[in-house]
């Protein structure tokens, strides 16, 4: 691997041979800058859903002693803000529980993304990217993966929202539902994008040490019938979408180089030996990355999912975080600067929303 300064300097070179990208580089740049100071925020220990697998509740959860006043919130996102923070993540079990917080958060930094099961909607005057989480259009599938019907309820609350974007969670028993989620997708003014279901460490433990169903978050997996990937199913993932974004122009927010990135075989990223952790995923909580739980309190997670699966993970949040710097194979040629750009281009319209120049956010000072 190369040195970030000979990266940069390849770039440049690139960019010399083809003037025609300096423009898409300068927007690149514009994109990239909105998260150059990023924080996760928990604002939920609260779900209505029990999705297969979940992400958040975990092999013994204890949720933190949690901060009710809403004044400390206040303070805290005020504190936050004058800390310099561009970016900011609500996460949780299903941050629309407590949108009290989100409107303290919503006065303090410039940009910011919250997940939600789409099943409460989020006060308009909330002015940031709502990722609106879709497991299938089938009201059977839908019910088996998130333990209720949820799908209608979030088309219902969103349609139209220039917030919102559906976040369809791809798994090996929902692919026959893209297309009519595109087509629901583009009747109700939506846009759509894809996640990749990436196992948790508690559901590979349940998977391996053959534990039984329970009325949670493992109800219908077992060793023979589970959402782990193989290398049918991405292959099958690797020639849909490219389908998809030809046949729903207008609908579908995503690219071709990032899914034939996340559908490769084997694991993404570089994984140390010793710790199973992934070294190089840019939603690490290294450097300035910080976590904070409900108490208000920074948490230990190594990520911003943390109890994923470094060497499975194909979750969306990692991969396009580890895209806000070109690496070696982006800076191979031309095409392949071309392929990052365009990669670029997709993860702003993903993570953000544009205001018009005439309404900027005020942000407290």
């Amino acid at each position: 691997m190369s040195s970030r300064r000979d990266r940069l300097v390849r770039l440049g070179t690139l960019l010399r041979d083809a003037p025609h990208l300096a423009g898409p580089y300068e927007e690149a740049k514009r994109v990239v800058r909105a998260f150059r100071k990023p924080a996760f925020y928990e604002v939920a220990t609260r779900c209505n859903l029990f999705c297969e697998g979940c992400y958040y509740f975990r092999d013994g959860f204890a949720p933190p002693a949690e901060e009710t006043d809403p004044a400390a919130w206040e303070r805290f996102f005020e504190a936050e803000g004058a800390r310099g923070v561009t970016m900011a993540y609500f996460v949780g079990a299903e941050p629309a529980l407590e949108q009290e917080r989100l409107f303290a958060a919503s006065r303090h930094f410039p940009y910011g993304n919250i997940g939600t099961n789409g099943t409460i909607r989020i006060d308009p005057a909330i002015p940031y990217r709502i990722g609106v989480s879709v497991w299938g259009v089938d009201e059977e599938i839908d019910a088996s993966l998130r333990g209720g019907r949820s799908f209608h309820k979030a088309i219902r609350n969103y349609a139209g929202d220039r917030r919102a974007i559906i976040l369809y969670t791809l798994t090996r028993a929902n692919l026959g539902d893209a297309r009519r989620l595109a087509e629901i997708c583009r009747d109700n003014d939506l846009p759509l994008t894809f996640n990749m279901y990436s196992p948790t460490q508690s559901y590979l433990r349940k998977l391996q040490e053959g534990e039984g169903n329970d009325r949670a978050f493992f109800r219908i997996s077992s060793a023979d019938s589970n959402l782990r990937w193989d290398e049918g199913s991405l292959a099958e993932v690797r020639s849909l979408m490219p389908r998809l974004m030809d046949d729903f122009p207008e609908t579908i927010v995503y690219s071709r180089a990032y899914n034939d990135w996340a559908t490769q075989p084997g694991p993404l990223y570089d994984i140390d030996p010793e710790t199973g952790v992934a070294r190089d995923c840019h939603s690490r909580m290294i450097g300035q990355m910080r976590y904070f739980k409900t108490d208000l309190q920074p948490g230990a997670e190594k990520c911003g999912t943390s109890d994923a699966d470094c060497s499975e993970c194909r979750m969306y949040s990692g991969g396009w975080s580890s895209k806000f710097e070109p690496r070696d194979a982006d800076v191979r040629d031309v095409a392949a600067l071309t392929d990052w750009l365009e990669m670029i281009t997709a993860l702003g319209r993903i993570f953000l929303i544009e205001r018009p120049a005439e309404q900027p956010l005020t942000v407290a000072a």
